[in-house]
């Protein structure tokens, strides 16, 4: 039997296998921090899996008007870096979506030890099954997601099942520009069987066809001036505890995402949107 696209897009995320707990809380102890009573911005180089990091996350809870009380699904929610700032900073009530169980795991367990457990519900699915009912959620975040989603369609009609009317998927991923094919490998594929970016005009089209509206759309330019809007200062060196102690061939992936933008290929989309 032929492997789906979504079946890929796991595959790449689960072949490693390595438990990234230990990772995270070595690289902690090295730096000097607490590794049993963790301070979520210092986790903030590591657990951020998406371009531009917490000043990204920032931006996005703002435009989504992220509050007291907001129910928010975080699909994709990896090591749960973006799930603990809005249950910390905010005091919303979250549910960390994340297929892959080592990823899962580590999310929960750091959720614990920054005494977010009881914020934070840490659960398996995907983008295309999410385990909540139906109009039980207040935003949708997606970030760095997408482009790892086969079918955009099922996508959005799910994203769109889940919220209730009136409420907003907040959204910031990566988009194809027209330039040409992509340089691989990238963070989130090796190569273009795991790779499913589209352009900005393809993502607006099947999100208004499963029933949601723009409130706010910034492509490329606008979406790196709005979140350079946003200052973030590190608690500990990026290079000591960041993407590099998990990431393999760090450089490599992160040298073509920089290429790949240059060269016109690639671009940051960062939008809000109402569930109609």
């Amino acid at each position: 039997m032929n492997e789906t696209g979504d079946e890929a897009a796991l595959r790449y995320y689960e072949h490693d296998r390595s438990d990234p707990l230990p990772v995270v809380l070595d690289a902690l102890r090295e730096t000097g921090r607490d590794a049993e009573r963790v301070a979520i911005d210092d986790l903030a180089g590591i657990d951020e899996f998406h371009a531009l990091g917490r000043p990204a996350t920032m931006t996005l809870a703002e435009l989504a008007g992220i509050a007291a009380g907001v129910d928010v699904i975080d699909v994709g929610a990896g090591l749960g870096g973006p799930a603990r700032f809005l249950a910390a900073r905010f005091g919303a009530r979250v549910t960390a979506v994340e297929p892959t169980a080592r990823f899962r795991d580590t999310c929960a367990e750091l959720n614990r030890r920054a005494d977010l457990a009881d914020a934070i519900r840490t659960v398996d699915g995907t983008a295309t099954r999410l385990p909540v009912a139906d109009g039980s959620m207040d935003v949708a975040w997606m970030q760095a997601v997408a482009i790892s989603v086969a079918d955009k369609r099922a996508m959005a009609d799910e994203l769109r099942r889940v919220l209730r009317p009136g409420g907003r998927l907040a959204f910031f991923d990566s988009f194809a520009r027209g330039g040409g094919d992509l340089h691989y490998p990238l963070p989130w594929a090796d190569g273009p069987t795991e790779s499913f970016v589209v352009s900005a005009d393809e993502l607006r089209s099947v999100f208004e066809a499963a029933g949601f509206e723009s409130v706010v759309w910034n492509e490329q330019d606008g979406a790196l001036a709005e979140i350079a809007q946003r200052s973030f200062t590190p608690t500990v060196d990026p290079a000591r505890v960041g993407l590099s102690r998990l990431m393999p061939n760090f450089e490599q992936r992160m040298g073509n995402v920089g290429r790949n933008i240059a060269e016109g290929r690639l671009g940051l989309l960062l939008a809000v949107l109402r569930a109609v």
